[in-house]
């Protein structure tokens, strides 16, 4: 069996330059909601120090509220950029008080329902939160996570990933490093309109956040 890596390419922010390379993989792919042409492998930027370090500087400069973050959400194993991404908000905080930014991850039931324990709920409850994730397609993983900081009583300030196909979701912007203009020729299908399946071409891979299970 032929080993998706061997397929990967390489591709640069037309925003951001050569910074923060993406790697993806062409094929016929399934996630949880949606066909994609394109595996989008995100395991470098989340895993390694500096390339987090640098995905963070670039998402921290599209923060343009002055209202002070408390709060980061962090799903998709996001946590390392997350955690950069406070370091530098607080920077931006320089001629203001010094202020603890929490990073926090949200456990998830079988059911995809996102939820805090009692121990962290007070982490986000009245506080000025950012939803950060790694890829998005649909928009639905944003929905659900917009609909659990609503039931904690938590303030959405803003949404950001390393790849949205989506530039918004219920009129809130998602701001991103990579967008489907980085990646000739991306799409993402509803399964009746695939046209993989149409051809009967086989899918290669399920594929999430985390990586791929090869079939």
């Amino acid at each position: 069996m032929e080993k998706l890596e061997s397929r990967i390419i390489q591709f640069n922010s037309k925003k951001y330059g050569n910074i923060v390379p993406i790697q993806a993989i062409p094929g016929h792919f399934v996630t949880s909601h949606s066909h994609v042409n394109y595996f989008i492998d995100l395991t470098m930027l989340k895993s390694s120090q500096i390339d987090a370090a640098k995905c963070a500087h670039a998402l921290a400069h599209q923060y343009t509220s002055m209202d002070a973050i408390d709060t980061i959400i962090c799903l998709d194993g996001t946590g390392i950029i997350g955690a950069f991404l406070s370091q530098e908000l607080q920077k931006q905080y320089a001629s203001r008080e010094k202020k603890k930014i929490y990073v926090i991850c949200p456990e998830c039931a079988n059911n995809g329902q996102m939820f805090f324990r009692e121990n962290v709920e007070p982490m986000v409850r009245d506080k000025n939160v950012i939803l950060l994730m790694a890829t998005v397609t649909t928009g639905i993983s944003i929905r659900r996570g917009m609909e659990c900081i609503d039931y904690y009583g938590g303030k959405l300030k803003g949404v950001f990933t390393i790849f949205s196909a989506v530039e918004a979701v219920d009129d809130t912007p998602v701001h991103t490093i990579f967008t489907p203009e980085d990646i000739p020729g991306y799409a993402s299908y509803q399964r009746k309109d695939c046209p993989f399946c149409s051809n009967h071409t086989p899918i290669e891979a399920l594929v999430n956040s985390y990586g791929y299970s090869q079939l």
